[in-house]
């Protein structure tokens, strides 16, 4: 039987005491509830003021129960939650009791029945002040708005981050652009000198040459001269290859920042398989390539080295044979032949002019394919900032799914609660009206005796 008690007493402690003082509300509103948690605060009161008095250490349970229970079973379990502990039909608190936590019960009752007065609470126990005579919902609604305001400034304080990353990386690309422009102009400033030194020695050749000429029989000066200007020929021939291998090695040199960072991959998916793009990987130009979905590493992308003239590929070679006859770029047999924006005088154009205009017209196709890559790094900004975008409104509707799931659960709760002290009170109730009978067929049992004794 005592195992059986302790295990009732378990699990009515097992109640929350912020559940318990809620369930304090209600009583308010009836005389009897009011009567309950009034002798509630009287007997808390007492413990408080004289912890010494046996008296107030003791309760009758059989006459203080049908008071303290009139309404639900919630004065009871906050009388167990300050230390009493029920033994037969007393409830005792035991002399290690925490008198502070009893002191504590008492404000918050009295809060309890000062809160009546202004309307309902908040919550249980202390309520906080800017929320005093708001209803449940209305607080709810108060608390997500604090909510949506506060991952709206962590949406503004992320992206804040991204444009200062985003200028730190336009002003690094500066940088080598830059450093980059700087080491072209080291290297024109190196060809011209290496130029000019090639231009003195063929000087000095030449005057040496003259001089032995004048000095020297006839045939002899002949020979001298033929070999001189041979000699000549071939260094100037030779400054001019190095000059050129110079300048193929420094056009070959691939511009890496016209291309996109490699995590604009990431928000651009391929059209078909086998298309192919080039990113900007650690400073370095690499191929990728997409098939199946994804997008894979080709290799490192390198310059074309640049064409001569007589280099040209074949449409190259007929768009200048075109333009040699007069003729439009595009040559006959196109359906849709664009008309041509030659000059005036093309037709009285050198042989070297009109190439030259091929070159001019085959550049301009080149900055309009640039044009054309600015945009698609611009649109792969736009898409990045929309998928930023995206992932914040997915969050805010994550926290507002969170948020209704955890109302909902609290209702489930707080139904299985009510439903739980309702039984309880069935319980109570009947163990009162048994413990009443009891003490009836007792106070008869009494009074039977006395006549009895009374006749004799």
């Amino acid at each position: 039987l005592s195992r059986r008690k302790e295990g009732r007493r378990a699990k009515r402690m097992s109640v929350p005491l912020s559940i318990c003082l809620e369930s304090l509300k209600p009583l308010k509103q009836t005389p009897k509830g009011l009567t309950s948690i009034k002798l509630l605060r009287k007997i808390l009161s007492n413990v408080v003021a004289k912890p010494e008095e046996e008296k107030y250490r003791k309760l009758n349970a059989a006459k203080l129960m049908p008071k303290l229970a009139a309404e639900n079973l919630a004065p009871i379990y906050i009388i167990e939650h300050a230390g009493f502990i029920k033994k037969d039909t007393k409830y005792i608190l035991p002399q290690d009791a925490d008198i502070g936590k009893i002191s504590a019960l008492v404000v918050q009752v009295e809060e309890v029945l000062n809160l009546g007065s202004s309307g309902s609470g908040t919550g249980a126990g202390s309520a906080p002040s800017q929320y005093a005579g708001l209803t449940q919902k209305q607080i709810d609604e108060l608390e997500w708005e604090k909510e949506k305001k506060r991952l709206e400034e962590t949406a503004e304080r992320n992206q804040r981050l991204r444009d200062a990353r985003r200028a730190e990386e336009r002003r690094k690309r500066e940088e080598e652009e830059a450093k980059e422009a700087a080491r072209k102009k080291k290297e024109e400033a190196e060809n011209k000198e290496d130029g000019k030194q090639t231009m003195d020695q063929d000087n000095a050749l030449a005057t040496n040459t003259t001089a032995a000429s004048s000095t020297g029989g006839g045939d002899d000066m002949e020979q001298e001269e033929v070999k001189d200007s041979s000699a000549t020929a071939e260094s100037s021939g030779a400054a001019s290859m190095e000059v050129e291998k110079k300048s193929e090695k420094k056009e070959a040199t691939l511009d890496v920042t016209q291309f996109p960072p490699k995590s604009s991959l990431d928000a651009k998916m391929g059209k078909t398989n086998g298309e192919t793009t080039v990113v900007n990987e650690d400073g370095k130009a690499m191929a990728y390539q997409w098939q199946d979905g994804s997008w894979n590493l080709v290799g490192e992308a390198v310059a074309a080295k640049p064409k001569r003239d007589a280099d040209l590929d074949d449409e190259m070679q007929q768009i200048v044979k075109n333009l040699k006859a007069g003729k439009s770029a595009a040559g006959p047999g196109t359906k849709k032949a664009k008309k041509s924006k030659k000059p005036a005088n093309f037709a009285s154009m050198t042989l070297e002019e009109k190439h030259a205009y091929a070159v001019k017209e085959r550049q301009k196709k080149e900055r309009e394919l640039q044009k054309q890559r600015e945009r698609n790094r611009r649109e792969v900004g736009r898409a990045q900032a929309h998928l930023s975008e995206q992932s914040e409104w997915q969050k805010l509707k994550a926290a507002a799914a969170l948020k209704r799931k955890q109302e909902k659960a609290a209702r489930i709760a707080k139904k299985k609660l009510l439903a739980r002290m309702k039984r309880e009170r069935a319980q109570k109730n009947k163990e009162i009206a048994e413990e009443n009978k009891r003490l009836l067929a007792e106070q008869a049992e009494r009074r039977r005796q006395m006549m009895s004794g009374g006749k004799k």
